[in-house]
């Protein structure tokens, strides 16, 4: 859904005031007093279902055109919901990008990505490129000159007491589980979660079958899932394909628990706000950076330049040019004093410094060795290993926040991603699901609080929208037949995209 009719600093008005509303957060009584119902995700609808490699699964539902979508309170043109979902124990999540500004279907971004798996349209862009930064390999890749929201994989410190991923095993009556979490605070919907007296809280979350382990033996089983005091023993809490197995079990069987040490990092999905912190300095001068391959530049500050860029940047009040010398040291090579139209060299950088920054620019010499950082600031001080633009949240620890009052009830191309912190990541697309002449302008779909509240049926404790309308648009590569659109049929059109997400292989 691009809006290239609209302004650039409308662009961002529109996105501050979206978050705003979503930060006042409610119930999920009270947001759902003004919302459509949310039919669930039921085995009647499911019309496809395949594991690709590496652990991703990808599912779709689907309410046919006419009564069967508008008893379920969707769009009468019909309705399909697409899901990839992977774990981070198996997976890893990765922004799909060109150079900037450039765009391009998610097809070939996804093509020409060797570990890509399946994946998902990303922000909201204009002429200039994305609305909100991208971040890759911890370092801010992009960014207008304000702060803006992200979602993105983080590397997380592990806090023991109150949970991670678990690495173990359990053995009950002579049979070995795999120990999915350690102390997690919110458990994943198919888990065996190991509680010890280190547990930050004395209750643990309940699950749908409890254990009490003491003495190596089963102690106590609650049948029907409880709150247990970490006091009275080891306590494990199973969900969802777990319970079958373990659902006979009977007490004074023996227990043995296998945990590996509490790892000091583990990767985590996170949703916040970043702002660029980098600078270009030499051992005399330093000008901060206001914003990275930013085509239109910051008024007031620097915008640096670096490979990412693929046109001709805008000339400043003052143009730096910097490039490798043979022992990859960084050089001012030029210092353009009253600006210059030029392109990025390769391996090199370009500055364009207006305001007080280029009075700093000034301050530079040609020959001046100069360290370049691109660094950037998050408002939680989470260390991103990658991240790319969103837009409002969706659910935020285990609630419904969008306010259905404050928004369009409109049936439209929905996108959005969830996770939880056991790891479990969901990418979903909203679609009428066939392949109509619709001249461009997208129909069909699901609200956007439909997406939030089927995201968290599936397990999901935070999630944020995306881009929708016509960009969205979701990938999987089949293991037999390769790249197939998951969304609408391969013949439906695609909308050049900024960016996009995907599930991909650690290896």
């Amino acid at each position: 859904m691009t809006i290239s009719e609209v302004s650039l600093p409308k662009v961002f008005a529109l996105i501050t005031s979206a978050l705003l509303v979503v930060g006042l957060g409610t119930s999920n009584s009270a947001s759902a007093s003004s919302c459509l119902p949310t039919p669930s995700l039921d085995s009647n609808h499911l019309v496809e279902s395949k594991t690709l490699s590496s652990g991703v699964q990808a599912l779709a539902w689907q309410w046919n055109p006419g009564g069967d979508a508008s008893a379920a309170s969707l769009s009468p043109l019909g309705t399909r919901v697409s899901i990839a979902t992977g774990n981070l124990r198996k997976v890893s999540f990765g922004i799909l990008h060109w150079q900037v500004p450039q765009t391009q279907d998610l097809r070939m971004l996804s093509y020409t990505d060797e570990k890509s798996i399946a994946s998902l349209n990303g922000d909201y862009f204009d002429g200039n490129g994305p609305w909100n930064a991208m971040l890759e390999d911890g370092k801010m890749i992009y960014s207008p000159p304000i702060k803006t929201q992200v979602i993105g994989l983080v590397q997380a410190r592990i806090d023991s007491t109150k949970g991670y991923r678990g690495t173990g095993t359990l053995t009950l009556a002579g049979k070995k589980y795999l120990v999915t979490g350690v102390n997690q605070l919110n458990p994943g919907p198919d888990s065996i979660v190991v509680y010890g007296q280190k547990f930050v809280q004395d209750l643990t979350p309940k699950g749908q079958l409890t254990l009490v382990l003491k003495n190596g033996k089963v102690f106590k089983i609650y049948s029907k899932g409880a709150l247990i005091s970490k006091r009275l023993g080891t306590v494990v809490q199973i969900r969802g394909k777990y319970v079958p197995l373990l659902a006979k079990l009977v007490v004074k069987k023996p227990a043995r628990l296998s945990l590996g040490a509490a790892p000091k990092f583990e990767t985590r999905m996170t949703s916040d706000s970043v702002a660029p912190a980098g600078s270009v300095s030499s051992t005399n001068n330093t000008i901060p950076i206001a914003a990275y391959n930013f085509g239109d530049l910051s008024s007031s500050g620097a915008t640096l330049f670096d490979g990412n860029y693929s046109e001709t940047t805008r000339s400043g009040r003052v143009t730096l040019r910097i490039t490798p010398d043979e022992l990859g040291r960084q050089i001012v090579r030029n210092v353009y004093r009253q600006g210059y139209f030029t392109r990025v060299d390769e391996g090199g950088f370009i500055v364009q410094a207006n305001g007080l920054s280029a009075t700093a620019a000034l301050k530079f010499k040609v020959g001046d060795v100069v360290n370049v950082s691109m660094g950037y600031r998050a408002a939680s001080g989470a260390n991103f290993i990658n991240a790319a633009g969103r837009g409002p949240v969706l659910v935020k620890n285990g609630k419904v926040v969008w306010i259905c009052a404050m928004h369009t009830k409109e049936f439209r191309p929905r996108s959005a991603i969830g996770w939880n912190k056991d790891g479990q990541v969901w990418l979903m697309a909203s679609s009428r699901g066939v392949d109509a002449a619709d001249f461009g302008a997208r129909q069909g779909g699901s609200t956007a609080d439909q997406m939030g509240r089927w995201l968290l049926s599936l397990g999901a404790t935070d999630a944020v929208l995306l881009d929708g309308g016509g960009s969205t648009t979701m990938e999987v590569r089949d293991p037999i037949t390769s790249w197939k659109r998951f969304d609408l049929p391969d013949s439906a059109w695609y909308r050049a995209l900024a960016n996009g997400f995907s599930l991909e292989s650690k290896n």
